[in-house]
């Protein structure tokens, strides 16, 4: 993933997929769930196609745009550094097999994200079942990975 990539996701956990043998990181771009947007339109004055537009639109798109873009910085409003710092220190003491710290720091980001109407951060709460439903122990053979059962 490329660093400009990296800077919009947030890496959620390690996984090991059911029939693979090899852990996969997976990642997501936050955004604010419960939000309105205004109807899309086409610009004032021009006669193309609502699809034309956007397609126009997408093809200039850079990764400057995630920073620039009103759309989705308003989207991610509630992914700020110090929301991210909290939940990569979960992460870590997660990964590194210390769970009853991870989650504390868990819990804080899930509260951090739940500002208004927009809920608990899910992957934290995610971590947190998962954790609470192993008494906040992990298993013997850990290797900071999750396997997941069902794909």
């Amino acid at each position: 993933m490329s660093p400009e990539a990296q800077d919009v996701c947030r890496k959620l956990d390690v996984v090991n997929v059911k029939g693979s043998a090899v852990p996969m990181p997976i990642y997501t771009y936050d955004c604010h769930q419960t939000q309105n947007f205004p109807v899309l339109r086409t610009p004032k004055g021009s006669n193309m196609p609502l699809i034309k537009a956007l397609e126009q639109k997408a093809k200039e798109f850079t990764t400057q745009t995630w920073t620039t873009d009103e759309d989705l910085v308003q989207l991610r409003h509630l992914a700020t550094r110090e929301f991210r710092i909290i939940f990569e220190k979960g992460l870590d003491k997660y990964s590194s097999g210390e769970w009853k710290e991870a989650k504390r720091f868990f819990e804080q980001a899930s509260r951090m994200m739940s500002e208004g109407d927009n809920g608990n951060d899910g992957p934290s709460e995610t971590l947190l079942q998962y954790m609470m439903n192993r008494n906040w122990k992990p298993p013997r053979d850990w290797i900071g990975c999750r396997p997941l059962t069902t794909k």
